[in-house]
């Protein structure tokens, strides 16, 4: 039996333990608390990080971000479009070109000289209609049909002109058959003040023969909206000379010079004068265009469409005797002669046009050319300056004037018509 000393110390050993217990308990749990709270608080209780979300067309998932990379820069490596072939053996080609130039393919109208008693007065060798045109400016054209708008003439003035595809001369709305003439013949990417410039220029040219008792054969195609801004801008402009409009002639490229009327077709227009063009050497991309053919092929074309036999060397069989309107191949001899009989008997003169348009059928793209003989290939060599018959108004040249001297429309009708009015 215990006695009751022993329940006593026992009790103080018991009292001891437990407080000892509940001392030394409690504080390690306080610490491992704290040192709990110490490594969670930063990611619990911090600002959370804003999630960067991709959107899928259809899906809500999220994903990391994307990480976009840029390819290292690459030259273009674009070839100029000008070439160093002119006379002189050379061209400077100025810092910024590309920005100036368009290379664009314009089709060249089918002139008739009309005088002021409605005779029409065509050149002796008449000119492609299609001319210039590229084969993707063909077939946007071919078939094409004028579509009008609910009011059938929304300008007020009819004109009269026949197309591919028109079945003949047709009457359609002014405003809107410009509009097509000028996007066939120059398309949208020109500058501004140049579209405005072939505007006026094909509503004179069409308003001229509509005049004279004829309708125009034109190159159409459908406008862009930049074209008919332009369009609509000097609808109903014209170019007189005195009281009576002028034959608006106008030309893909001139070579250095604009051709007059008076050498290219034997009638002479105070306002269809040689002109010196300044910017073609630089900035015309018909400027210095190469055309090759072999002697034989050259041999045969002269032969079926002048019917002169070429024999001998042919590094003797062309010669240039002289120009015409500065730079324009005048009297050319071939096979030692000047002049050739055609099927009436008459005795024809040889010049650069009869090079051009009779020989070799418009595959030269100019009067105003060089050519070479190589004996070791066997080739003739063309080089050729301008596009077109190179009267009136240039095409390629009023980019560049506006592009270049910042002309505006009228003065590039000024400085190609001289001495007109714009009305």
């Amino acid at each position: 039996m215990i006695s009751k000393g022993s329940l006593i110390k026992i009790g103080i050993v018991l009292i001891i333990a437990i407080s000892y217990l509940l001392v030394f308990g409690v504080s390690e749990r306080v610490d491992a608390s704290e040192d709990l709270e110490a490594i969670t608080t930063p990611y619990e209780t911090a600002e959370p990080i804003e999630e960067v979300t991709t959107s899928t067309v259809g899906s809500s998932q999220q994903a990391d971000p994307l990480e976009i990379s840029f390819p290292d820069y690459t030259s273009l490596n674009v070839a100029p479009l000008l070439k160093p072939f002119a006379t002189n053996g050379a061209v400077l080609l100025p810092a910024g070109y590309e920005d100036i130039i368009t290379t664009i393919e314009t089709s060249e109208p089918d002139v008739e000289l009309v005088t002021g008693d409605t005779t029409t007065a065509k050149p002796t060798e008449t000119a492609d209609t299609t001319e210039g045109t590229t084969a993707a400016q063909t077939e946007a054209t071919t078939d094409t049909a004028v579509t009008t708008t609910e009011d059938p003439n929304p300008s007020g003035e009819i004109l009269r002109v026949q197309y591919s595809g028109s079945g003949g001369e047709v009457e359609v709305d002014a405003l809107e058959i410009l509009a097509k003439v000028v996007m066939g013949e120059i398309g949208g990417s020109f500058s501004e003040e140049a579209i405005k410039a072939q505007a006026v220029a094909s509503y004179t040219y069409i308003k001229y023969y509509n005049q004279n008792g004829s309708a125009p054969n034109v190159t159409v195609k459908e406008p862009t909206d930049k074209v008919k801004n332009c369009v609509k801008e000097v609808f109903g402009q014209a170019l007189y000379y005195g009281d009576e409009l002028i034959q608006a002639v106008y030309c893909a490229s001139s070579a250095g010079y604009t051709a007059s009327s008076k050498t290219v077709w034997g009638v002479d227009y105070p306002y269809l004068q040689s002109r010196k063009c300044e910017l073609d050497s630089a900035f015309d991309p018909n400027y210095g265009v190469k055309a090759s053919f072999t002697a034989d092929e050259v041999k045969k074309l002269v032969k079926d469409s002048i019917g002169i036999e070429l024999d001998g060397d042919p590094g003797n069989w062309f010669a240039i005797k002289d120009y015409v309107d500065t730079v324009y191949v005048g009297t050319f001899s071939v096979g030692g002669k000047s002049t050739y009989t055609d099927d009436g008997g008459k005795e024809i003169e040889i010049t650069g046009r009869t090079v051009r348009e009779k020989i070799f059928n418009y595959q030269l793209r100019s009067a105003c050319f060089d050519v070479t003989y190589n004996n070791e290939t066997d080739k003739f060599t063309f080089t050729t300056y301008g596009y077109g018959h190179g009267v009136g108004l240039s095409q390629n040249g009023a980019n560049s004037l506006a592009k270049t001297w910042g002309y505006d429309y009228q003065k590039i009708l000024n400085y190609y018509y001289p001495n007109t009015q714009l009305k």
